[in-house]
This record gives C-alpha cells, sequence and structure tokens, in this order.
C-alpha cells in the first residue's frame, strides 16, 4: 500500500470538490431515481486530471473518515455474521463503497471554509496514523 503525501490528499480533495461544485450546478433540476443512482453518477464523474471520482477516492481510501450510518452499520453486522469467507468480502467492499459514499455526500453539501477545513484536517489525521501503522507493519515483518 502507497501512503500519499499530504499535498497529494489535498490536490485530490481539491479536484473531487471542483468536479462535485461545477456538476451541482448543472442538475440541480435532476430528480435521480435513488441513492444508488445519484452516487453511481457521482463517482463516474470524469474530473480534469483525467480520472473519475470513484478511482480519486480509491487513493484517498486511507485517509476518508468513515461514519458508520444505518447503511453501512448494517453492512458492518451483516459481514460480521457471515461464515462465509466470499461473503464477508463483498460485504467488506460494499461497506468501504457505502462509508466513499457518505464522505462523497459530505464533499458535495459542504458549503462553507470552515468546513472544509475541518475535512482536510480529518483527512491528514486519518493519513499520518494510516502511515504510522503501515510503517510499524512493515518493522514487524522485518
Amino acid at each position: 500500500m502507497y501512503t500519499i503525501t499530504e499535498a497529494e490528499m489535498i490536490q485530490n480533495l481539491c479536484i473531487i470538490k471542483r468536479t462535485l461544485d461545477e456538476v451541482k450546478q448543472k442538475i440541480e433540476n435532476i430528480t435521480f431515481m435513488n441513492n444508488e443512482v445519484f452516487f453511481t453518477f457521482l463517482n463516474e464523474l470524469n474530473c480534469p486530471n483525467g480520472e473519475t471520482i470513484s478511482q480519486i477516492l480509491n487513493k484517498l481510501e486511507h485517509c476518508i473518515p468513515f461514519a458508520l450510518t444505518d447503511e453501512s452499520f448494517a453492512l458492518f453486522m451483516s459481514s460480521c455474521n457471515s461464515e462465509n469467507i466470499e461473503k464477508m468480502e463483498n460485504f467488506r467492499k460494499d461497506f468501504i463503497q457505502s462509508c466513499k459514499n457518505d464522505f462523497l455526500l459530505l464533499l458535495y453539501t459542504i458549503s462553507d471554509k470552515e468546513q472544509w477545513d475541518n475535512i482536510v484536517q480529518n483527512c491528514e489525521t486519518l493519513r499520518k496514523k494510516n502511515r504510522i501503522i503501515l510503517r510499524e507493519k512493515r518493522m514487524e515483518q522485518l
């Protein structure tokens, strides 16, 4: 696992936010059939750097603060109760995608600089913690 730098993290967050802000004005009169369609639309948006939002979120995965919503908690509990390894892995992937969607919605709804700064600070805290954990795992392997 490659840990991104703080500058890369901020750059990627800015790319997502800029893309969301641009599309928000274009879709304000569009009604999506359900949340799944809405998040699929957002995740597949092309950003100025040639990547989709989903691809950028994958790079940021270890920096994203995961919030337990009712949906993500249900997915998490389902994975805990499963004895089938393949099903557990599918539940894990669904859980992570649900958390990414929650984070994407948070970025979509940011309305001021204070909220933005708070998100960047939380992401940076997680990035640093995960970098330390990765370093410790590497040391254990030696």
